[in-house]
């Protein structure tokens, strides 16, 4: 049995009124650490990684400071899923310009103007023409070893998510050099993280709704989802839990592990390449964990949500960061990279 850890930690990091921290990445040149709110549009960066506070600032993605002018629907607020930010040249060289998937498409920003634009709206990919587009926002993502983004879509939170219906969600493999955005995988309710094997030739695909991390191979730049299999199926949580969700997951290039976030749980959970349980942790403060990242000496951190998103009256950690020391996981405090590339452009 995989041995289990209970972990009381403090709050790494919260902001004002966090909703739905997300999206959490690591740049290891220039030593920064980024993640999202999805529920509030925002993109949060930390440059001096043990002085959070003193070193933090946050880009907010709506119409208001848009540079141009805004031509999508206002009816809904933007999102922001996730981000692909373009890293440093070293430790001096302070992260500004970020890619990140949007409510309506790819837009790019900087922290130093507080101002962004889209560059890529995912309209452009025909097999969404079918879709309504304001009944959607981007989720999880990633960028693929040949630089494509692969960024997931679902329902907005405006949206009644009812398993009885059909599955909205799509994931859209995007290329911004190219300036093409095409269809993945269609219908799938929640699609959230996307992560490759070391040697590339895997990709996972954490299907939330369904309770199941897929893999499938990765061969010459291309997906294939009609070749897929389960890697991970979280079913048996049910026992303890009503809706036990993988989440955010990041693949550790040092030795191949999957290491999950489950929503709802508590939990964040470690498996080797070929799908074994190697280790447990809980975060016994707060059960909304959505991600996780290795970041310096080794450190895991890792994003929670807040136990009201969409009202925002949760006044404990909910929303906030945790740092999980190396030492405390047993893990090498060496090694670790950027845990995602610049998207070709």
């Amino acid at each position: 049995m995989a041995p289990k850890q209970d972990l009381a930690l403090d709050v790494y990091f919260k902001d004002v009124d966090p909703r739905l921290s997300e999206g959490i990445t690591y740049l290891a040149a220039s030593k920064t650490l980024l993640w999202v709110d999805i529920f509030k549009g925002e993109i949060h960066r930390v440059t001096d990684i043990d002085n959070p506070r003193e070193s933090h600032k946050k880009l907010s993605i709506s119409a208001r400071n848009y540079d141009g002018e805004y031509t999508f629907s206002k009816e809904y607020p933007e999102r922001v899923g996730v981000v692909f930010p373009v890293d440093g040249a070293d430790s001096a060289a302070e992260v500004d310009e970020v890619y990140f998937a949007a409510k309506y498409g790819i837009g790019r920003g900087r922290f130093s103007t507080n101002q962004w634009q889209y560059v890529l709206p995912f309209s452009l990919c025909k097999a969404m023409e079918y879709k309504d587009p304001v009944r959607l926002r981007s989720n999880d993502g990633n960028v693929a070893p040949n630089g494509d983004i692969y960024v997931g879509l679902m329902t907005d939170f405006h949206v009644d998510l009812n398993k009885s219906n059909e599955a909205e969600g799509c994931v859209l493999c995007i290329n911004l050099k190219r300036g093409t955005v095409d269809l993945v995988w269609d219908h799938i309710y929640i699609p959230n993280s996307i992560n490759w094997n070391p040697s590339h030739d895997t990709l996972y695909l954490t299907d939330s709704l369904n309770f199941k991390v897929w893999q499938m191979p990765y061969v010459n730049g291309t997906a294939q989802p009609d070749h897929k299999r389960v890697f991970v199926d979280f079913e048996d949580l049910k026992a303890e839990f009503e809706s036990p969700e993988p989440d955010g997951s990041v693949v550790d290039v040092r030795n191949g592990n999957f290491v999950t976030a489950v929503f709802s749980t508590h939990k964040i959970q470690v498996y080797s390449s070929s799908a074994q349980l190697l280790r447990e942790l809980s975060l016994t403060h707060t059960p909304a964990i959505t991600c996780c990242v290795f970041g310096p000496n080794g450190d895991l951190f890792v994003t929670t949500a807040s136990a009201d998103v969409q009202e925002g009256k949760d006044l404990g950690p909910g929303g906030g960061l945790f740092r999980i020391p190396a030492k405390i996981l047993g893990f090498s405090e060496t090694g670790v990279q950027s845990s995602k590339r610049a998207p070709e452009l």
